[in-house]
Formats: structure tokens, C-alpha cells, sequence
């Protein structure tokens, strides 16, 4: 008895020719639609929620600076240069975030925040311990009064120890104190100065504001003529748009009356304990 022969699953000549990817039946001479399939769900994977990735990468960036800062703490109360390391610190974990997140996202930044911290602050200790030894030489200039801010240095010598009332030249008295000065800021080349002259607002603004710009250049002049490098010093005039005392006052109006010297690292000196914090850095 024959086996009936199975049917081909080839298609015959002329039969419809069915699109197995497709939704659609091919007859010969026309097209018939019906659906056949379902097609295959496309697959859309979930979205990243990036923005909540990096609420998590800052919170955790923040966390680091403020627990490397808070190491640094009882440093800075120890000696001014903690203040320069604290300073740094920030700054550098700041900078540090961002390059670390340009190469390497929300962890890079997290590790080039904690490795920027630790250069910032080494250059700011060594910034401040410069600084440090600055202010107490300054502090041996008689007629100077030395505060710190940061790693900024203000010196301020009252006008009526450095000029008669409403005139601009030196007197030959303060000659001496400004030498003194002088020679202090030649030891310790890496800074810059911003000299300032101020007055009381007795008088006209316009004539004030000349007055205090020609004594912060008669001051420079000596400086310079004293071996200070010139290139270090800028001057300015602020006339009574910065005054430190009560000019309703006489004893305010007299404390108005100054020339202010703000003293602050250059680039220079900056470099240098960057790169100094790296070295040391190295295995």
C-alpha cells in the first residue's frame, strides 16, 4: 500500500504567497489584506533617570568636601594657613567635580571632587603659611596696621600720618615707616598690592576722588623707588565710597581718611603650591 506523499510546504505555482514579517496575504494579480501575525512588540527599554543620578552624584560630592573640610578644621583653628588649606579645599574639590564629571560622569565626578579637594587645600595651606610669615614681618612696621581676611593681607596707614590735610605729597616723617614697609615686601616678591586711597565725605566728591587717587600714586612712587617692583602695584581711588568709620563723627571721619594696601598672592605663588601638593602627591 502507497504512502500518500506528503504535501511540499513550498508554495505551488500562482498560489498566494503569504509575508510571514509582514501583516499581509500576496495573490496572484491583486493584494488581498487581512491579518495573519502580530507583529513583535518593539522592545523600549526604560529611560535612565539621569537628573535623579546626579541630585544622588552632587549629594555624595558634597558630602566628601564637607567631610574633608571638616578634617582640615581643626587645622585652620591651629594656624592661619588652615585658612588657605580650608579656601583650597573648596575651590579645588569644586574644580575637581567638574573635570571629573566631563570624564567620567557622576562617579568621576565623585573622585575628581575628593582628589581636587586635596590639591586645592595643599595649595591654599601653602599659600597661607606664606602669607602667615608676611603678617607678622608687617607687623613690626611702625604706623601699620596689619588685619587678615582669608589669605589676603589689608595694611592701612592713616592719611594724617602719611599727608597734611588736603594735600597729596608725602611727609618726610612717614618716609621712614613706607621704607620699613618697603623692605618687608621686597622679602616676599610673590605678592601683589592694591594701594588704595580713601577719604572723609567733607568736600566735593569730584575733589576727594582726585585727591585719594594721587595719594595712592605718591605711595607707589615711594614704593617703588624703594626697590619694590612696580609691575606688583596698582593704584586706586575710592574717594568716601568705602568708609570704615561713621562720617557723622570726627573720630569716624579721621578713620575715613587712610591709605589701604590689600596684599594677596600672585599667580606665581598660587603655582607653586599646586604644584608643590602634586609632587608630594606622587608615589
Amino acid at each position: 500500500m502507497r504512502v500518500p506523499r506528503r504535501p511540499s510546504r513550498r508554495s505551488a505555482p500562482g498560489a498566494p504567497r503569504v509575508d510571514r514579517g509582514a501583516t499581509r496575504v500576496v495573490a496572484a494579480g491583486s493584494t488581498v489584506e487581512r491579518e495573519t501575525t502580530a507583529r513583535r512588540p518593539e522592545y523600549n527599554p526604560p529611560a535612565i533617570d539621569t537628573e535623579a543620578n546626579m541630585t544622588m552624584t552632587i549629594r555624595k560630592l558634597r558630602l566628601t568636601v564637607m567631610i574633608l573640610l571638616a578634617a582640615a578644621g581643626g587645622y585652620a583653628c591651629a594656624t592661619k594657613a588652615g585658612t588657605g588649606a580650608l579656601i583650597g579645599g573648596g575651590s579645588g574639590a569644586a574644580l575637581g567635580a567638574g573635570v571629573g564629571a566631563l570624564a567620567g560622569g557622576g562617579k568621576g565626578a565623585l573622585v575628581g571632587g575628593a582628589i581636587g579637594a586635596g590639591v586645592g587645600a595643599g595649595a591654599g595651606a601653602a599659600v597661607g603659611h606664606y602669607m602667615d610669615k608676611q603678617e607678622a614681618d608687617l607687623k613690626k612696621v611702625k604706623g601699620a596696621n596689619v588685619q587678615r581676611q582669608g589669605d589676603k593681607l589689608i595694611v592701612r596707614f592713616n592719611s594724617a600720618i602719611l599727608f597734611d590735610t588736603g594735600k597729596a605729597k608725602l611727609k618726610p616723617a612717614s618716609e621712614k615707616d613706607l621704607s620699613d614697609f618697603a623692605n618687608v615686601l621686597k622679602q616676599y616678591p610673590d605678592t601683589n598690592l592694591v594701594v588704595e586711597g580713601h577719604t572723609d565725605n567733607v568736600g566735593k566728591k569730584a575733589k576727594n576722588k582726585k585727591l585719594s587717587e594721587t595719594r595712592a600714586e605718591s605711595v607707589i612712587g615711594y614704593l617703588g623707588g624703594q626697590g619694590v617692583a612696580r609691575a606688583r602695584l596698582t593704584a586706586m581711588g575710592y574717594a568716601d565710597d568705602r568708609p570704615v568709620g561713621d562720617n557723622t563723627t570726627e573720630q569716624g571721619r579721621q578713620a575715613n581718611r587712610r591709605v589701604e594696601i590689600q596684599i594677596s598672592a600672585n599667580e606665581k605663588l598660587q603655582q607653586q603650591g599646586a604644584q608643590g601638593q602634586q609632587a608630594s602627591a606622587r608615589p
